[in-house]
């Protein structure tokens, strides 16, 4: 388990702390993430200048990229 800490971005969210298995983050996590970083559906406010510790920026982006196309493909192939 990989301990990954966010804070602060565009609405200065406060501290979330995710726990990921083998850098692979749920969609529930995701979710989770989202709404406390921003809150309004489908903004991407919140993933701009936020604080990130535990991982490499690239690493988190690949981590949230692989997490909305998953659950993109599941929407488009119902």
């Amino acid at each position: 388990m990989k301990k990954i800490v966010l804070s602060g971005g565009f609405h200065n969210a406060r501290r979330i702390t995710l726990h990921v298995k083998d850098e692979k983050m749920s969609e529930g996590q995701y979710k989770r993430l989202n709404k406390h970083m921003c809150g309004v559906d489908r903004c991407i406010c919140g993933w701009r200048g936020y604080d990130l510790e535990g991982i490499d920026r690239s690493t988190f982006r690949e981590m949230v990229m692989d997490v909305t196309i998953q659950s993109m493909q599941r929407k488009t192939w119902r």
